[in-house]
């Protein structure tokens, strides 16, 4: 078979023999796909599999769901989000929220570009609620699960204030705004507790 090229960022690492890893991709074109890294002892491969580095890849699908992994790049290590927990702990969640909500091989460009842009925007919050609020929000709506006129249909039980703070937060088309929101975070709360139930 021929081999297929993609740009993704890695959600998660799975160790699978000494010296083989299986990573989680998540992709624009492709949605999540699984590939299998031999030999990952070597410095080039390493880069390839650290979670939340932007990689571009050149791999061979097989019969199964498990890709094999021929060549990479890194295109960008993200490591500032290794500068503070709170970065790290916001990229988790939203990588989390990735793995569970999106299905392998379906298209997501939008949710990609999202993503992408969240993870870049982190160090410019001293505090990640508002963007990981914003990051939840846009990604019901993606799914469909956020109707922007109906609150009725919205499966968590919300006041009328908090409605119209995600209403605002959901159609929202640039970050300068969040800076100056305070107080989200018992919103955020209120949303995570049920998140995984509603997606």
């Amino acid at each position: 078979m021929a081999e297929e090229r993609v740009e993704g960022i890695v959600l998660r690492t799975t160790i699978y023999k000494e010296t083989h890893r299986i990573i989680t991709l998540f992709t624009a074109d492709a949605g999540l796909i699984s590939l299998m890294v031999k030999g990952v002892k070597s410095p080039e491969r390493m880069v390839l599999i650290t979670p939340f580095s932007q990689i571009e890849v050149f791999f061979r699908k097989k019969l199964s769901d498990l890709y094999l992994l021929k060549d990479g790049s890194l295109i960008a290590d993200n490591l500032f989000l290794r500068q503070k927990w709170n970065y790290l702990e916001t990229a988790g969640k939203m990588a989390q929220m990735i793995l569970h909500s999106q299905m392998p091989g379906k298209p997501a460009p939008l949710l990609y570009a999202l993503f992408l842009a969240c993870l870049k925007q982190l160090p410019q919050f001293e505090e990640p609620a508002p963007l990981l609020l914003l990051f939840y929000l846009k990604l019901l709506t993606h799914e469909g699960i956020l109707s922007l006129d109906d609150k009725a249909a919205f499966p968590i039980s919300l006041s009328t204030q908090q409605w119209d703070v995600m209403m605002e937060l959901a159609q929202s088309k640039s970050f300068q705004a969040l800076h100056k929101r305070k107080g989200l975070t018992s919103l955020l709360q209120q949303l995570e507790k049920n998140l995984k139930d509603i997606l």
